[in-house]
């Protein structure tokens, strides 16, 4: 079974984080989106370039 990591990540700043903060990253079987709740996004991650802490640029699209 296969599976993929995700940078959990905010889209409005919350108790001082900024926007783009990571507060999570999720393993999921592959081709299963993860459960976010409001204020967050997920990007793929398969790299690990954005552990908890780190700060992921959103680009603008």
């Amino acid at each position: 079974m296969t599976s993929e990591i995700y940078a959990i990540y905010l889209t409005s700043a919350q108790g001082g984080m900024p926007v783009g903060y990571v507060v999570n990253n999720i393993v999921c079987p592959a081709g299963t989106a993860p459960t976010i709740t409001g204020g967050q996004a997920a990007v793929a991650d398969a790299e690990r370039k954005y552990p908890i802490g780190s700060t992921y640029a959103v680009s603008a699209s």
